[in-house]
């Protein structure tokens, strides 16, 4: 409803705030760019107006309803138009097992880190929640903090759900969230996302995101029929691992603020795989109305069920964001990879440039929180949506442990991100990341002795190579021989050049990557060169190698051996030309500290 993708004007206000960000020095990447974000602001509200206007003309011409529902009741809601003149939809991605899954219940009072923390001592207004509606304000959980920024004017339970996954207070032990001290959550309804996005940006810390668009299959409820969303003719959904416009201006925000972390849910997409072969199915003609395409067929030229890889959809996929897959709670604690179980629903990946999608899992399954209902209501949901606020509240605990640590400053995203890549827990039936459960579940407690170690045998360094004075970093680092040693880099790389689709079944698989950045290890005994871990997106079951990745803008390495006091060098540097003459990285590195 507020973005209509149409060439005419929406496709060119997309490629005009994205020309609002071009030219900008290196120290966007460093400082929060707070004059372009507000500008950008600014002159997407004037453009969302007209944008709003020009869908519900189009609407009101062509029939298209405004909402429908799906067979759990979840809502949809016009969003905007394609480039093909289509309508586009958003819906939704439908507390304590929640956070042992995580480990995140190990910070607070009581928890075996002694860290006792809550998120209370973050200054209120630095984290947010763009969901379907108005987070109902005056529920026990939340009662006084809670404001809605918007003019959104409907109680919603999944907003209020999510919301309570992040900051519930605990009234009802059971729903606690993971930030249940934080002071403020600012929340917004997703109509008018990007503009709000960009105004809030300079201010935040973390923001969640439990939505997505519509794509692939779909049961209407309202109409009792499965709808396939995909273009006229094509058998796949193109939108399925898209790196389009509207991703790049998510990626255009986070590049602009350097300390803003945008968490994602990965979709639902994997539990909608349409009606059985047989059965009567409608989908969109080149005006956007559904007709009745008859029996759904089976072999060559059948549509696919978007069970598999590939189906997250646009801006899920975005370089400089934390996306979120959802699995099922593990109420003891992880001990090894098979208490990963992955849910039915939960979104796949790769990109469509073979990007490593979604970044990490956490629990998403029965989640039990606040709800819209009543003051003292309370319901369980499952999807990403509730994984994702997982992620996000805690990540915000994260940010208050390393304030305390230094003086009231806050890690880049990049180096949040990075921190819960570096330290998720192995998930999936082989060593390293895979398109399933991405690098691995969240592990807050191992985050946070990242953090509380101050740089003693684990390292946090936010280093910028500048293109022809400083083009590698080289850092000496002792084995401790206790964990295995392990580093990882992490960027918030400029945003990628989207390619407007063409043909049937249309599929961008041009890498999206500005700046490559590289990261090796060499053992200073054996002369032996340890690469970091890649995935071949052209094989997407097969397990990872170690290699040259030139795909993602995260790298990670772990090396084979425990002895201490061996010496190693970690060698960061970059290929090609950087863009914008500059790129900051966050480096992350665990098992060091020993003695030579």
């Amino acid at each position: 409803m507020t973005r209509s993708r149409t060439r005419s004007v929406s496709f060119f206000s997309l490629l005009l705030l994205a020309g609002l960000f071009v030219g900008l020095d290196s120290r966007a990447q460093i400082v929060t760019n707070r004059a372009v974000l507000q500008k950008s602001s600014q002159a997407r509200a004037t453009q969302d107006a007209a944008l709003h206007r020009m869908v519900l003309s189009l609407a009101r011409q062509k029939g298209w309803p405004l909402t429908m529902h799906n067979k759990k009741g979840t809502a949809a809601y016009l969003r905007g138009v394609s480039s093909k003149g289509l309508p586009v939809y958003i819906t939704t991605t439908d507390n304590i097992i929640s956070a042992a899954t995580i480990r995140t219940n190990q910070l607070w009072a009581g928890g075996s880190t002694g860290l006792n923390l809550s998120g209370s001592t973050i200054a209120a207004g630095k984290m947010a929640v763009w969901d379907e509606g108005v987070v109902r304000p005056t529920h026990v959980e939340l009662i006084g903090r809670v404001t809605q920024k918007d003019n959104a004017t409907n109680l919603i339970d999944h907003s209020t759900h999510v919301a309570g996954t992040m900051i519930a207070a605990g009234v009802n032990p059971l729903a606690k969230g993971m930030a249940y001290g934080a002071q403020k959550l600012f929340a917004y309804d997703f109509i008018n996302d990007i503009t709000e996005m960009m105004g809030a940006a300079s201010d935040l810390l973390i923001s969640n995101h439990s939505y997505a668009t519509v794509a692939g299959w779909y049961f209407n409820g309202d109409e009792n029929r499965w709808e396939f969303n995909g273009d006229p003719g094509d058998t796949v959904d193109i939108r399925f691992g898209q790196y389009d416009d509207e991703t790049k201006v998510w990626d255009s925000i986070a590049y602009n603020a350097p300390y803003y972390l945008i968490v994602k849910a990965s979709g639902n997409n994997r539990g909608e795989t349409g009606p059985a072969i047989g059965e009567t199915y409608y989908r969109m003609d080149a005006r956007g109305d559904f007709f009745n395409a008859g029996a759904r067929k089976s072999g060559a030229g059948a549509i696919s069920s978007n069970n598999g890889y590939n189906v997250i959809p646009t801006y899920g996929t975005a370089k400089d964001i934390l996306t979120v897959g959802a699995v099922g709670p593990i109420p003891g604690g992880y001990t090894q990879p098979s208490d990963v179980v992955m849910t039915d629903f939960s979104s796949w990946g790769p990109t469509g440039d073979g990007r490593i999608k979604p970044d990490v899992v956490a629990d998403g399954l029965n989640i039990l929180s606040s709800f819209s209902t009543a003051d003292n209501a309370y319901d369980i949901l499952s999807g990403t949506s509730m994984a994702s606020p997982a992620a996000a509240g805690s990540a915000f605990l994260l940010q208050e442990e390393y304030a305390k640590l230094h003086g009231g400053t806050f890690m880049r995203a990049a180096t949040l991100k990075g921190l819960l890549i570096h330290t998720a827990d192995e998930a999936g039936p082989n060593p390293g990341p895979d398109y399933q459960f991405g690098w691995g579940l969240v592990n807050i407690q191992k985050a946070a002795a990242v953090i509380t170690s101050n740089n003693t045998d684990q390292l946090i360094q936010e280093n910028l190579l500048t293109q022809g004075s400083h083009d590698a970093d080289i850092i000496p680092v002792v084995a401790s021989g206790k964990t295995v040693l392990t580093a990882t880099i992490s960027w918030t790389d400029p945003p990628g050049n989207p390619v407007t689709p063409t043909g049937a079944n249309f599929a961008d698989v041009s890498p999206k990557l500005i700046n490559d950045l590289d990261i090796k290890i060499t053992d200073n005994t054996t002369s032996k060169v340890y690469s970091p871990w890649v995935l071949d997106p052209n094989n997407r079951p097969a397990a990872a190698t170690t290699g040259n990745n030139k795909l993602d803008n995260v790298e990670k390495i772990e090396v084979d051996s425990l002895i201490p006091g061996r010496a190693y060098t970690i060698t960061v540097n970059h290929k090609s030309t950087l863009a914008r003459g500059s790129q900051a990285y966050s480096l992350l590195v665990s098992g060091v500290g020993g003695v030579a």
